[in-house]
């Protein structure tokens, strides 16, 4: 019997969060020869936190490495809260305006 049947179980390592989802923002979008022109993941991730602060559930915003979404000539946002999983593809600040707009309607 090794020494770690003895110890008495432990509970996972979890803690709660301070945050009730979170939306991914790519960074590795803007340095694809097939990136976006007209806006970066910096500029993304800024307007979602302005954005999204007023919704009922905290939304943690993140730059993220690869979402393997890679669209042409825009930055991949995802995502996840509520038992939701969104994902879309902005082309322009506009675009990213309007995409906060719908997951703000869609968890708000």
């Amino acid at each position: 019997m090794s020494s770690s049947d003895d110890s008495p179980a432990r509970a996972a390592p979890f803690v709660k969060p301070k945050f009730g989802g979170v939306a991914l923002v790519c960074g590795d979008c803007e340095e694809r020869s097939s990136g976006p022109s007209k806006i970066d993941a910096r500029q993304v991730r800024k307007l979602l936190k302005a954005e999204l602060h007023r919704l009922p559930v905290r939304l943690r915003v993140v730059q993220c490495s690869c979402l393997g979404l890679c669209p042409k000539k825009a930055i991949a946002i995802s995502v996840a809260a509520d038992g939701r999983l969104l994902a879309a593809e902005v082309h322009s600040e506009r675009e990213a305006r309007e995409a906060a707009s719908a997951i703000a309607k869609l968890l708000g």
